[in-house]
């Protein structure tokens, strides 16, 4: 027969609100009592743990966490009231313990006690069965209601986490963006000041990519872009940084290579590149080319992680007034940067 309307819930009713068993556990150190209250619980449905002491109930609640913790108040060792502290000082975010002091006490001042302590319910003895089901399917209630408020809390942890790492992604192209490489730049620039850690940087530009997009369409290089930039994190090591950043150019950070390893990978990718043989036009190679600009983080000369980009991007133009589709590194200070048409 189904429950009416105004009827607490069940534990199973509990259950099939998606907020799983309900636990408990009575702590108490007469024996026959604490096994006639185990019986009961369990007949009203509920799972249910026994301890004859606080010291035992409280590494049981560490080792399986009690929805439900139904203790004396008067106990050897540890009291019902320490328990209650103890249980509060111990819970972790998103989960609660609903905390039912029982006692012999019926005057003002130990129920007050017992709420100050942090207690959800002071009960006093002896049990009545009726009375005692109420009890629980009352604090069944609170505990369901906490644990979907934590799982709701999870959905908008995990939601804001992917909305973190969402915002760092360039949606084109899927690699990171400008705002995680600036990010990642001022990371390395601290580890690199702290530990003497050894980092290059390379600029990428797609050559003639302007006349690219004017013959084929923004559609088409919309493609290149993506297809260049999967070539990039495919060449390169999974630790590696690759970054859009901007138009048609891409960064990569390369942790612990020098300018002359760098360089040398940043031409296996450029290989790479033109090996895709993207048809364009205007090229001297009747494919799609890249040139890239390598510098070595300089900790000595470089005042900020835009300096070093600088000195990068100066060796990108370099590469440009060279012809493109090649690789150079940092210019000599007395060679100003090449502005390509």
């Amino acid at each position: 027969m189904p429950s009416r309307p105004d009827a607490p819930p069940t534990p199973s009713q509990a259950v099939a609100d998606g907020t799983g068993a309900i636990n408990v556990v009575v702590v108490e150190d007469d024996p026959l009592f604490r096994a006639f209250l185990e019986e009961t619980i369990r007949d009203l449905g509920y799972s249910c743990r026994t301890a004859g002491s606080g010291h035992d109930a409280l590494a049981m609640h560490h080792q399986q966490h009690a929805d439900i913790m139904l203790s004396d108040w008067r106990m050897p060792g540890m009291s019902g009231i320490e328990l209650c502290k103890c249980t509060r000082t111990s819970e972790r975010e998103g989960v609660y313990t609903y905390f039912i002091l029982l006692t012999s006490y019926s005057d003002k001042e130990h129920f007050l006690l017992g709420m100050e302590a942090g207690a959800d319910d002071y009960y006093k003895k002896p049990i009545d069965i009726d009375e005692l089901r109420a009890r629980l399917a009352s604090a069944a209630r609170v505990v369901s209601v906490h644990r979907k408020v934590a799982q709701k809390n999870e959905a908008l942890r995990r939601e804001n986490e992917a909305s973190f790492w969402d915002a760092r992604v360039d949606p084109l192209t899927h690699v990171s963006n400008r705002l995680r490489m600036d990010e990642d730049l001022k990371a390395v620039w601290a580890r690199v000041k702290r530990y003497g850690h050894r980092y290059a940087i390379a600029i990428c530009d797609v050559d003639r990519f302007k006349a690219y997009n004017d013959a084929f369409g923004h559609v088409a290089g919309d493609d290149v872009l993506r297809r260049v930039a999967h070539t990039i994190r495919e060449q390169l090591r999974e630790g590696d940084g690759v970054y859009r950043y901007g138009g048609e150019e891409f960064v990569a950070l390369l942790p612990e290579q020098s300018i002359a390893e760098a360089a040398h990978t940043m031409d296996r990718v450029r290989l790479a590149i033109e090996q895709l043989a993207i048809p364009t036009r205007g090229s001297g190679a009747g494919v799609v080319t890249v040139s890239f600009g390598v510098a070595e983080l300089d900790p000595t000369s470089d005042a900020t992680p835009n300096q070093w980009l600088e000195r990068a991007d100066a060796a990108l133009y370099r590469a440009k007034a060279k012809g493109r589709n090649c690789v150079e590194t940092t210019p000599p200070p007395s060679l100003g940067a090449y502005q390509p048409t």
